[in-house]
């Protein structure tokens, strides 16, 4: 028999739980809890952390048993009478520890003298789910990104969908934009689907999507390179925050940010390599250890790699990456630490972007479909190479029980250099087409990125009377600098689709160079103000934005200070049935580059989100339920008239509801289910293309991942799991001229535990997964009439993985 002690020291000798129900006589202090149902164990845990006493109690004989939603504020006796509640399992008080009985026949070697039964007693660091950790499984139950503060998901008034780990891998996720696809109001097909050594993603009918890590922007500058990808191996989770985000984070799009979370040291010793293969010649290995150093109590370290290569279906492809990374932690006394966090990264291939035109994708040319497997580059010349380093810690200090500190830093560079050519619709000449040759331009780009970062805020936890305040006052810091040389040939040679011929075009000649500089000072603060049920969130920010582009090729320099505030409230009511309706109105901004028609520098991008919805979190379930309504404007966009002159008085006006369902049942079956509705129209404008629909931007999508895992029988440890994405049909061009077509995809995955049969393979797990099961031929987005998108190909990833 094994028993768990968790909270305060133990006296080390062993602990008889009697199993019997007691009353504690002493009324101890009331405390806030907020433990979503969950395995009860987890729940135990979550409770012993809480209320600060120990807990004894038998693992085996709760294992498999569900807790009871715990949400107010009680004693800790009454928390744990309601999150025991249904389980059977009894409970007895003694000063500041309790242990937990289950009734069962008990081993003859564990009768005590006095009949009762001995539990041997262990002392564990129970730890329950924090907002810059892992999730257990794939219901994620809190989240920083929201508030910048560990916060409940149910309590952050926008929508917020959250990737595990254990979704990433479940689902063969290889790219951070692969891992959100199931993801309600987000995008990526089109040229994101297509360029895959971006991580080009859609929120909320606004692209690009600004991508952070640990909360710190990466630079990217769109189609002009010189962005990051961070490998999903190295995550512990992935989120996405729906709709304005500028008081936490500063100048960004409206339609939502994404943020990664790395994975970080591990007080317990972890162990894990991953050998896998594949579609197009595929071969993968990847290595996770982590745990004390020599057996320390302080220094932590982690070190997580991958190294791959792979082929994909497009003739002649290929890609490569190698990433190391290395984090180290320090905790040198309790609430107090220090962590190094960096990553080392190499890619190279040679990519093939290739817009197509929308007859022969779409619909036939004369002589019919292009093949989706056609290279339209060259062999010798379509390269792509990146290097990307990050480095920067990360510092928490707890003063006492109201006043915390955190800062941290990054440095992110960015080395990248892209060569492909790109078709221009077909060959025309006196008037009549060729359909069997594509002209095509040349591209060939080197970025350098480099930003840094800082963030430094306090928090202070503190109660006026019954309301409880939980507030941060921070002020943070961003330079980025992007340096870009951009070779062009417009106009190059041509390629034939039915008998392509390699080797004979043109080079490209220099046609920008550039050196631009941001930087950004932000000061913000929040409070999260709880009364009774009720929870009201109120932020502001104030930042300066300086910008300096510099044109090298003209020589030609423009600066400008943009100064902005933005603020967001939001209100949130906690049903005891777990039932959290919330309204949110919520501001953004994000500077622009250029000059409009009388040489003014342009003014600030400028959104404003309207949201209301509900979430859900059923009491005995690990589940998470979001339906959202959202009206979201963005202002000041450019616009060209018939002549050619700029003017920012474009606005861009977006509704939609979305729903969204992660939930595990019986701890056997996961489902993830999403749904999108997204009305995206061009509400003012000077270019005739007012009161259209955004192009690129499918009105209508709709997902849904069951996997089922059994655990008993002859088929113990095999799970199956399928998926199915379904995407609307939307218009191809600002003119709303035409439309690609809806489509439909099937995913699927097995997976064996083989520890399930077999003690002495515990931790080996085969892991394969297949998308667009059925080899789908589709079109997954156009951008113009000569720009249209094949879907991916079918592609199968088999991993072996393996704990120890």
């Amino acid at each position: 028999m094994v028993a768990l002690a968790i909270g305060l020291s133990l006296a080390g000798s062993p602990v008889v739980a009697q199993q019997s129900v007691s009353t504690n006589t002493a009324q101890p202090q009331s405390i806030a809890f907020n433990i979503p149902a969950q395995n009860l164990n987890s729940a135990i845990l979550s409770f012993a952390n809480k209320a600060g006493i120990q807990v004894f109690y038998d693992v085996s004989r709760v294992e498999g048993l569900r807790s009871t939603a715990v949400r107010g504020t009680y004693s800790p006796e009454q928390a744990l009478a309601q999150l025991l509640s249904g389980t059977g399992v009894s409970y007895r008080f003694s000063g500041n520890s309790v242990s937990l009985t289950r009734p069962e026949a008990a081993d003859a070697s564990s009768i005590g003298a006095d009949g009762s039964t001995v539990l041997e007693t262990i002392r564990v660091q129970g730890q329950e789910e924090n907002a810059w950790g892992p999730v257990d499984g794939l219901v994620a139950h809190r989240s920083a990104t929201g508030t910048k503060t560990d916060a409940p998901l149910i309590e952050v008034p926008q929508s917020i969908s959250v990737v595990s780990s254990e979704e990433i891998k479940q689902r063969g996720a290889e790219s951070v934009k692969d891992a959100v696809k199931y993801s309600a109001g987000v995008g990526v097909g089109g040229s994101s689907s297509s360029i895959r050594s971006f991580d080009n993603i859609e929120a909320r009918g606004f692209a690009p999507t600004p991508l952070y890590l640990d909360g710190t922007y990466l630079p990217y500058t769109g189609d002009a390179g010189g962005s990051p990808q961070i490998d999903p191996y190295l995550l512990e989770r992935v989120e996405v925050l729906k709709g304005p985000s500028s008081v936490l984070y500063g100048q960004n799009y409206p339609g939502g940010i994404v943020n990664m979370v790395s994975k970080r040291p591990t007080e317990t010793p972890l162990r894990e390599v991953v050998v896998g293969t594949g579609s197009y010649g595929r071969a993968y290995t990847a290595f996770d250890f982590s745990g004390p150093i020599a057996d320390s109590d302080q220094f932590f370290y982690r070190l997580t790699g991958v190294a791959t290569r792979t082929g994909t279906n497009i003739d002649y492809t290929n890609e490569k990456r190698f990433m190391i990374a290395p984090s180290f932690t320090w905790k040198p006394q309790e609430g107090t630490e220090l962590s190094i966090i960096t990553h080392f990264q190499r890619d190279e291939g040679r990519p093939d972007y290739r817009p197509l035109p929308y007859e022969g994708t779409v619909i036939s040319s004369p002589i019919g479909k292009i093949d989706r497997d056609f290279f339209s580059g060259e062999l010798d010349y379509n390269r792509y190479e990146r290097t990307q380093s990050v480095v920067g810690y990360d510092f928490k200090h707890e003063f006492d029980e109201t006043f915390s500190i955190h800062h941290n830093a990054k440095y992110i560079y960015v080395d990248d250099s892209y060569k492909t050519f790109f078709s221009n619709g077909y060959v025309t000449k006196n008037g009549v087409t060729d359909y069997t040759r594509l002209n095509r331009n040349a591209y060939d780009y080197a970025s350098k990125n480099s930003v840094f970062a800082t963030d430094t805020n306090i928090q202070a936890k503190f109660q006026t009377g019954e309301i409880e305040h939980n507030a941060i006052a921070g002020i943070d810091y961003k330079w980025f600098k992007n340096d870009y040389s951009g070779y062009y040939g417009w106009g190059n040679t041509s390629i034939s689709i039915t008998d392509p011929q390699y080797g004979t075009y043109n080079r490209p000649t220099l046609g920008a160079r550039w050196d631009n500089r941001i930087s950004q000072l932000g000061v913000y603060a929040q409070d999260q103000i709880k009364w009774d049920n009720w929870i009201l969130t109120l932020g502001g920010r104030y930042d300066i934005a300086w910008q300096d582009d510099y044109d090298i090729l003209t020589s030609t320099e423009a600066e400008k200070t943009n100064r902005e505030f933005t603020y967001r409230a939001g209100l949130t009511y906690l049903f005891d049935n777990g039932i959290a309706p919330y309204a949110s109105y919520a501001t953004s901004f994000m500077p622009y580059a250029g000059f409009d028609g009388n040489q003014n520098p342009f003014k600030p991008t400028t959104g404003q989100q309207y949201e209301v919805g509900v979430k859900y979190q059923p009491p005995g379930y690990d589940a998470l339920f979001t339906l959202s309504a959202y009206d979201l404007k963005q202002q000041n966009v450019p616009s060209w008239d018939q002549f050619g002159v700029a003017y920012q008085t474009g606005e861009v006006h977006v509704q939609g509801i979305e729903f969204e369902a992660k939930a595990t049942f019986f701890d056997s079956l996961d489902v993830i289910a999403a749904a999108s509705y997204t009305d995206s129209v061009y509400s003012k404008a000077e270019d005739g293309t007012q009161g259209n629909k955004v192009r690129f931007m499918p009105p209508v999508s709709s997902s849904l991942w069951v996997k089922y895992n059994i655990q008993d029988g002859p088929l113990d440890g095999l799970g199956i799991g399928a998926g199915v994405r379904y995407s609307g049909s939307g218009y191809g061009n600002d003119a709303n001229t035409f439309k690609y077509p809806a489509y439909t995809v099937f995913d699927a995955a097995l997976s064996y535990d083989f520890g399930k049969k077999n003690r002495d393979l515990e931790g080996l797990v085969l892991n394969v997964t297949a998308t667009n099961l059925f080899d789908k031929t589709y079109v997954s987005g156009c951008s113009y009439l000569n720009a249209c998108f094949y879907g991916q190909a079918r592609t199968v990833a088999a991993n072996l993985s393996f704990k120890f």
